[in-house]
């Protein structure tokens, strides 16, 4: 007999014996993957398909090495396609997949050896044997894995459209106020709506790449999470490739610290602009700081200054809710600061010192300790202001002291050759 008719033989008598321990050999390259791969150990669904497609997969093994079956014509089972669905879904890395069928290989060629070892005397063909086992188990590995790694791919990139829709629907019928359920939604959303929350928004004006982007976003809501030293995850969603909203969660007892929140305020830099609203509690105050945040943002683009770091709809009060007709609120401005609505330095000095007259309660002392300025000139700014208004700022107080609110926070927006 022939070489090759001895290397067939041997390998015949070899997926005979492997044929007659079907079971026994799938069970065991079951406890190898779940022993090894933490991931499959800890998931039933998967591990409900190892042991449905182990016994089918072996044995598909065993035809290849017979000739019964030609390699390429060999496809993926429905339980392999499966796991590849559950890993992907799961964003289990696709290295476990790549473990798994490494695993598989080893476990084949290290059983067909052992069996080779005791039914063949003849070195060459143990030899021609073994190669053969090897290539032959590798190709017919190499082959499936590869056409599970493009359906983990398609299945991860489906998935993740899918999940990121369902998420912002759920986001959506909350901020609209619609009855959600909600233990289910809490769980899609990876967030608990029992507590406060700090709403933020988190745009840039700047374009880049749309991957970049997003990912420098979330990076960035992690930063404004860590300023403030809070612990928990952010519920995070990005709107467009230029925006996106975050939630950061505060616990039971509101831990924002606003001493943090302030120099966090300070330290901030681009190039992406936060805005922030209060903490607000349970369900209604999670729709409610995501309003106030959105308001701020509003006004920050509105007043097309690129100042901005971090602002807080606190610091905004009625000004968020004047941004709607920009025309109308332009014209009302110069009406009421007149001459003091010019947009220029000189006038913008003027614009502050009332500003802070008013703040610190109409006191010509304390204006003066806040803008660091002897008293006596604040005292001549004042009279000079009224100069411009012609009538005393004690007059239509209320007004002037929104219209200078406006001016601060829209700037240009609002302010004109007046």
């Amino acid at each position: 007999m022939d070489l090759d008719h001895q290397v067939a033989e041997v390998i015949s008598h070899i997926t005979s014996a492997a044929y007659a321990q079907l079971s026994e050999r799938a069970g065991e390259i079951v406890e190898r993957l779940v022993s090894e791969i933490e991931y499959f150990a800890a998931d039933q669904p998967i591990l409900d398909q190892l042991n449905a497609g182990a016994t089918h997969n072996f044995s598909i093994t065993m035809a290849i090495l017979r000739r019964d079956v030609d390699i390429e014509q060999v496809g993926p089972s429905e339980p392999a396609i499966e796991i590849a669905r559950l890993i992907a879904q799961r964003d289990i890395p696709i290295t476990a997949l790549e473990h798994a069928y490494r695993l598989y290989q080893e476990s084949v060629v290290r059983w067909c050896l052992q069996e080779l070892a005791v039914r063949s005397q003849n070195a060459a063909v143990t030899a021609r044997a073994a190669l053969e086992i090897s290539t032959f188990v590798s190709a017919h590995v190499n082959l499936i894995a590869q056409q599970l790694l493009s359906t983990y791919e398609s299945e991860r990139d489906a998935w993740r459209l899918r999940r990121t829709a369902s998420r912002s629907a759920r986001i959506s019928d909350v901020l609209a106020g619609r009855t959600v359920d909600v233990a289910p939604t809490e769980e899609i959303l990876g967030y608990r709506f029992d507590q406060y929350h700090l709403g933020v928004i988190l745009w840039t004006e700047t374009t880049g790449n749309t991957e970049d982007e997003l990912a420098h976003f979330e990076a960035a809501a992690m930063m404004f999470r860590d300023g403030l030293g809070l612990a928990g995850r952010p519920l995070f969603e990005a709107r467009d490739a230029h925006m996106a909203r975050a939630w950061i969660p505060l616990g039971d007892d509101n831990a924002l610290d606003e001493g943090k929140l302030t120099a966090l305020q300070g330290s901030w830099t681009g190039p992406v602009i936060v805005s922030v609203g209060n903490a607000r509690n349970g369900i209604d105050g999670f729709a409610r700081t995501h309003d106030e945040a959105n308001s701020a943002r509003l006004v920050v683009q509105a007043s097309e200054s690129s100042n901005f770091g971090v602002i807080r709809a606190s610091e905004l009060g009625a000004v968020t809710l004047l941004c709607s007709d920009m025309s109308a609120i332009r014209a009302w401005v110069s009406d009421i600061l007149g001459p003091l609505a010019a947009d220029n330095s000189a006038t913008a000095q003027l614009r502050d010192t009332l500003r802070v007259f008013f703040r610190t309660g109409g006191s010509y002392a304390a204006a003066a300790e806040a803008l660091h300025m002897h008293k006596n000139s604040v005292v001549y700014r004042i009279r000079k202001i009224e100069d411009q208004l012609g009538r005393p700022v004690r007059e239509q107080r209320l007004d002037l002291e929104n219209a200078l609110q406006i001016a601060f926070w829209l700037g240009t927006a609002v302010l004109g050759d007046a």
